[in-house]
């Protein structure tokens, strides 16, 4: 994944298939399990989520912050919604664009390339 200023993070999306993932046109209507499907959607930075060390949520599947994936009409999603670009200590998610241990990273230049503009739509374009 490419971040705001051109930053390269890795990623994964969906659960490992036998230890690898699997991007595979076959797995993109797998509810919990399959990737993000490819195609346009949008993140805005001021619905960025943080897990205060008072919050009960888990930290380990979503790590400290999350922000809602939007999605641009036209996309095919196969029926499927709800996808977050999020942390955690573990890679691997139910369709998310899990950046695992970078995205505190992300979050820091996402955050200085719109600090005056939290409100604006940042496109995202998921290509396998």
């Amino acid at each position: 994944m490419h971040g705001p200023r051109g930053q390269s993070y890795p990623a994964v999306s969906g659960r490992p298939n036998g230890g690898k993932f699997d991007y595979s046109s076959g797995r993109f209507g797998m509810r919990s399990d399959g990737p993000i499907p490819p195609g346009r959607y949008w993140i805005k930075p001021s619905e960025m989520w943080s897990n205060h060390w008072y919050n009960l949520a888990s930290r380990s599947a979503w790590g400290d912050h999350r922000i809602t994936i939007h999605i641009f009409p036209g996309t095919e999603t196969y029926g499927r919604g709800g996808f977050f670009i999020h942390g955690g200590t573990h890679a691997g998610s139910a369709g998310c664009v899990n950046l695992h241990s970078r995205m505190e990273d992300f979050v820091r230049e996402l955050e200085a390339a719109t600090k005056d503009s939290q409100d604006c739509y940042v496109p995202l374009t998921v290509r396998y």
